[in-house]
């Protein structure tokens, strides 16, 4: 598959003053601490470190734009749960995210929730899916990690998420083996192509 073009392209907050809206369709990623999502994000636009990771908890408050082939968004948003932030934090991460799904929900055409294949859904994940759900935007779940399952565990891992959220799409992937990235990066592109 040939290599995607990409380069960041702006960072958006509630406070921003001016949102344009160019049109384009996204994909967003929605994460947990700890699942290595920047990883995955990197491994799909096959740079380095183009997606950063803060080393302190909550202190990411944007929304980070990536424009992929000129045509679409890739949108990196914070993670929704960690056990050490204070509540206010949470409130206000909670925020961004809510926010910016009701402001950018036209144009999103998938939300991508990476999860930890070793860890099964806690009920912050259950939790995050009720809410996503009321939007009524198409939802894949990606078990990021895997490389570290034997195919058993895999295929356990991937049956049980797959019942706790009601069938929703689940897919397997490592940013550490190309094939399991290049399948999560077919997955997303048909989607946004398929839904101009």
């Amino acid at each position: 598959m040939k290599k995607l073009d990409v380069i960041f392209d702006k960072s958006i907050s509630i406070d921003s003053k001016n949102i344009y809206f160019d049109g384009k369709n996204q994909v967003i990623f929605i994460w947990r601490s700890n699942v290595w999502k920047s990883s995955i994000m990197n491994a799909i636009f096959e740079k380095k470190d183009l997606v950063k990771t803060s080393s302190v908890p909550g202190k990411t408050k944007l929304a980070n734009l990536f424009l992929v082939n000129n045509k679409y968004h890739f949108v990196d948003l914070p993670w929704y749960w960690f056990a050490k932030l204070w509540q206010e934090q949470k409130e206000k991460l909670d925020s961004l995210i809510s926010w910016y799904i009701e402001e950018f929900k036209p144009y999103i055409k998938k939300i991508v929730v990476v999860l930890d294949s070793k860890i099964w859904p806690t009920q912050a994940d259950i939790d995050m899916f009720k809410f996503l759900s009321e939007f009524s935007i198409p939802l894949i779940f990606v078990l990021n990690k895997v490389d570290r399952l034997s195919n058993n565990e895999i295929s356990k891992s991937l049956a049980h998420t797959k019942n706790i959220f009601f069938w929703q799409q689940v897919i397997a992937t490592s940013s550490k083996k190309w094939y399991w990235i290049l399948e999560l990066r077919k997955e997303l592109l048909s989607s946004l192509n398929s839904l101009i």
